[in-house]
């Protein structure tokens, strides 16, 4: 297997992406913390904002009280109360500046995402894959919607078939959808991100977040170099070229 940062390199030359592929570590109660790596002194107002820092080169190890949003601590096992407390505060609670009919729709969404375990969490590590030594447990991409339909093919390239890519429904969808679900099921999926994510993240409307287990990363970027000749085909039809 090629060096991780060689491996990004060409991920992102293969598909001229915006941002470095990103990886994603817990670590979780027991678990030593990178020794030549301090924690962050950063105040950030998300988990989503960390990625979209990352895939610009910054490298994050990052305790609960840097995260900034508390709906990504408590998907990333960092809090240790129930989510009850969250839903109508008037920050969090997507009812109170209009993205859902009912209380009962926006509690519904977020007691429906998938979430590690509570107050297990101590710190994660956001950085871009060049500067890791060994695959992350969660490789994240931000990438608009023609780079995620490539990403998709290479995940599929050998089985084929449908790719189930459950959604969070508006919410949560940087920490949930593509951090916490390939890693608790092994599996890859985007997120059309939502209201707050966008905000706090500032990626671009066109622009998507897929995530997938870091030890498929060589495997997709094998199948990328396979499929060299229609992802040229495709720049050739809508003349972008080589560039």
């Amino acid at each position: 297997m090629a060096d991780l940062k060689t491996l990004s390199q060409e991920l992102v030359q293969a598909l001229h992406l915006p941002y470095e592929p990103v990886g994603v570590n817990l670590y979780r109660e027991g678990d030593l913390l990178p020794p030549d790596l301090p924690l962050t002194n950063l105040s950030l107002k998300s988990f989503c904002q960390a990625l979209t820092l990352a895939g610009k080169g910054q490298t994050l190890l990052l305790a609960r009280e840097n995260m900034g949003c508390k709906l990504g601590t408590s998907v990333l096992g960092m809090e240790d109360q129930d989510m009850e407390r969250y839903l109508d505060d008037g920050v969090l609670e997507k009812y109170g500046v209009g993205l859902f009919a009912t209380e009962e729709a926006s509690a519904a969404t977020i007691k429906d995402a998938i979430y590690l375990e509570k107050g297990k969490t101590k710190a994660v590590l956001v950085a871009p894959v060049s500067a890791l030594s060994e695959l992350p447990q969660v490789v994240v991409f931000t990438a608009d919607s023609e780079q995620v339909m490539w990403l998709l093919y290479a995940v599929n390239y050998e089985k084929g078939g449908r790719i189930n890519l459950p959604q969070s429904g508006g919410a949560l969808g940087g920490c949930a959808d593509i951090t916490a679900l390939p890693l608790l099921q092994g599996v890859p999926n985007i997120t059309f991100l939502g209201l707050g994510c966008r905000i706090k993240a500032q990626v671009g409307p066109c622009h998507l977040m897929m995530g997938l287990p870091g030890r498929d990363l060589p495997q997709v970027a094998a199948h990328l170099r396979e499929m060299a000749k229609p992802i040229a085909m495709l720049r050739t039809a809508l003349g972008q070229g080589g560039a």
